[in-house]
């Protein structure tokens, strides 16, 4: 039996208002995301016809994220993209990271994301079962993993150590 995560906000999040950005971006709530295991961070897979709309999708995001000084963590394979939004000062899931989240959709669908008909009834992924579901045929979660494992402390205020 799996349990749903519930979601860990970072200090200084609105619980109520996160709550409510949080729900219609939900697999169980027919939004596609989903919580990872900690419940810290939001995950899902675009795909896309072709690398070069993977990549026109991709660049539309980072713009986004160099608007709001926020970025994901995420991978890519041909027309597969894994974004993973979490914050890392303070910990947690927080309202930008739902705000962009949000973003991305309407960006994937702007830019003709491929919506398999296995969608249509999304389901929310065990924590057991990672590594085994969706976006795990090219590894594109475990890759996020591994770099972010390796990248330092890119979101610690310069002066300040991560705790």
């Amino acid at each position: 039996m799996s349990t749903t995560p519930r979601p860990n906000f970072s200090a200084g999040s609105d619980p109520a208002a996160a709550e409510a950005a949080l729900a219609p971006l939900l697999t169980a709530n027919g939004g596609r995301w989903t919580l990872n295991p900690s419940g810290e961070a939001l995950e899902r897979e675009f795909k896309f016809k072709t690398f070069a709309k993977t990549w026109d999708f991709m660049t539309a995001v980072s713009l986004q994220c160099k608007l709001k000084n926020h970025h994901p963590e995420w991978s890519n394979v041909f027309n597969t993209t894994f974004i993973r939004w979490t914050t890392h000062h303070p910990k947690g899931l927080s309202t930008l990271d739902l705000e962009l989240a949000t973003t991305c959709d309407r960006l994937a669908h702007d830019f003709g994301e491929v919506v398999p008909p296995s969608d249509s009834q999304p389901q929310q992924q065990a924590p057991e079962a990672k590594g085994t579901g969706k976006g795990e045929a090219c590894g594109l979660a475990g890759l996020a993993d591994r770099v972010v494992g390796g990248a330092g402390d890119c979101c610690v205020p310069k002066g300040k150590k991560a705790t």
